[in-house]
């Protein structure tokens, strides 16, 4: 398996959390909750991954603040991971683009649904209620499974 860090970035219900959780438990990546928690050099690692919740159709401010100031991305192989009130396969682009532009290698995207009260969900009770589940979280592990694999 390759040796694997996970930023992450989770905010209101840490639906992202959650999934970035279970793959640091299942498949022994290193979890680095932002902010607060030290930042490695992702030198030492094979495989970065970078998992946020969604907030006005893109990822939170702490990881994009870290992507512009990390080092050692050119070639490094990388993957994103998300969750969203809504079922979108685009909301991590921009921040992909990003990857690409400082050298990267996208190797991978997830995004699955998330519960959602931000402003007028929060009167309907939110959406996407009970996400993610134990479905949800499991073929999170099965893709970084497949992206830790040697």
């Amino acid at each position: 398996m390759k040796k694997t860090v996970i930023f992450c970035y989770s905010r209101h219900h840490e639906n992202t959390l959650k999934i970035a959780e279970a793959v640091r438990d299942r498949c022994g990546a290193q979890l680095v909750r932002l902010p607060g928690d030290e930042v490695p050099d992702i030198r030492d690692y094979e495989l970065v991954g970078f998992a946020s919740g969604i907030y006005a159709s893109s990822f939170g401010h702490p990881l994009t603040e870290l992507l512009d100031r990390l080092e050692g991305l050119e070639g490094k192989d990388c993957f994103t991971m998300y969750t969203s009130g809504f079922d979108s396969k685009n909301f991590d682009a921009g921040f992909v683009r990003k990857l690409q532009n400082r050298g990267a290698d996208v190797i991978g995207r997830f995004a699955c649904t998330g519960f959602d009260t931000f402003g007028p969900f929060k009167l309907v009770g939110g959406i996407s209620k009970g996400h993610p589940d134990s479905r949800d979280t499991d073929a999170a592990v099965d893709f970084c499974t497949d992206l830790m694999k040697e």
